[in-house]
């Protein structure tokens, strides 16, 4: 005979099975890896035009050094149709780019005397910007005409 009653013995053994039983964890679900944002690049406002010209270069890579996507300045500019002097100065380059942490690299150069040096958007670029890029959401980057390494800036 039985001293517990059928629902306290039911009870008592579903206790005495968990105590040894492996935690269970309800699974969660990552964040979908194809959500995406936007880095928006503009020139800095330097009042006039620069007479010998000037060109940026721009590369976009994840944190871990994948490149997304490379240009210079002047071909976005040219891609955009019949540009005007100062759409080489008011455009904004708005680089789709996976949400996370990005790096923004650059080199900015104005001619002086001779035109400008054309950056190798394939190698070393001196400026360098870590970002993190928030899904859906937009971060503004700002490429100044400064010598040292510090051209860009997040605004």
């Amino acid at each position: 005979m039985n001293p517990y009653p059928p629902l306290l013995a039911l009870l008592a053994g579903a206790t005495l099975a968990s105590c040894g039983a492996e935690a269970v964890s309800t699974p969660t679900t990552p964040p979908p890896t194809d959500q995406t944002g936007t880095v928006a690049v503009q020139l800095q406002d330097v009042e006039g035009f620069f007479i010998e010209g000037f060109e940026v270069g721009l590369r976009f890579e994840t944190a871990d050094g994948e490149v997304i996507a490379t240009t210079l300045w002047s071909d976005f500019v040219n891609s955009q149709g019949e540009p005007s002097l100062e759409d080489y100065y008011d455009n904004v380059l708005e680089q789709s780019v996976p949400a996370g942490d990005i790096v923004v690299l650059a080199e900015a150069n104005v001619g002086i005397g001779p035109g400008p040096e054309i950056p190798d958007i394939d190698g070393d670029l001196r400026c360098r910007l870590n970002l993190q890029v928030p899904a859906n959401g937009r971060v503004d980057v700002e490429v100044t005409f400064d010598e040292g390494s510090d051209c860009l800036q997040l605004l």
